[in-house]
């Protein structure tokens, strides 16, 4: 196994679109949002949590889909397949 190097820990991303959001209090939201991670081959469709700072939005933590998610998804693919 190889030793991890510091480019492997580069979280850079490029927000492609935010497809929905929503709030969940005064500095918390979920978005959908089509992300492209820097360490990644291909733009990925996800659920974030994200926490709104002074400085910045933060990334938090990946929400699983509920079956709310999936419909939506499914109503939406057309949309979501061109900017994958």
């Amino acid at each position: 196994m190889s030793a991890r190097n510091k480019a492997d820990s580069d979280f850079s991303f490029t927000i492609i679109k935010v497809l929905k959001s929503e709030r969940v209090d005064e500095k918390n939201r979920v978005d959908f949002r089509i992300v492209k991670w820097k360490l990644a081959g291909k733009p990925v469709l996800e659920k974030r949590r994200i926490w709104e700072r002074e400085d910045g939005d933060q990334p938090g933590k990946i929400i699983g889909l509920d079956s709310g998610d999936i419909r939506w998804i499914y109503d939406n693919y057309p949309n979501i397949i061109n900017l994958l």
